[in-house]
């Protein structure tokens, strides 16, 4: 089953600490490491640009469409990385006026993908981040 997961919360709410500090050790790898194995099935991390992952099966992206574009590139990102069977990707909530969240959802699911939602929110302790990793890693192995 192909799985992927957004994280989603507003500029500056922890969306990149908890993919990169807490998500990446989890998949075994460090912060600025992008390969990783995960039950049997190997995979890209890729927490700052596109144009850094190499084709696997899974990846994960950090920085949000919103920041790296424009909603008008979903479809593309979505077909462009389709290969994958594990994705976790970063958005700003709907409340964000140049939010690309319904827009990623819809097209993730009509990709085939089972969507699961990580909401991060600003300021809190490292606790709170530890355990959303362990949430998005959950979505991926279960």
């Amino acid at each position: 089953m192909r799985k992927a997961v957004i994280v989603v919360g507003s500029h500056h709410a922890g969306k990149s600490k908890t993919i990169n500090e807490y998500l990446k050790p989890k998949l075994g790898i460090g912060r600025y490491d992008h390969k990783f194995s995960l039950d049997g099935k190997q995979g890209t991390v890729l927490s700052q640009s596109r144009e850094e992952a190499a084709w696997q099966q899974g990846f994960v992206k950090s920085q949000t469409l919103e920041e790296t574009g424009s909603c008008a590139d979903v479809a593309q990102v979505v077909r462009k990385y389709s290969r994958y069977d594990l994705l976790v990707l970063a958005a700003r909530p709907v409340t964000d006026e140049h939010s690309c969240l319904e827009q990623l959802t819809s097209k993730l699911r009509g990709a085939g993908y089972r969507v699961n939602f990580l909401n991060v929110i600003k300021g809190q302790g490292e606790r709170y981040y530890r355990r959303g990793a362990a949430e998005i890693f959950s979505h991926l192995v279960n």
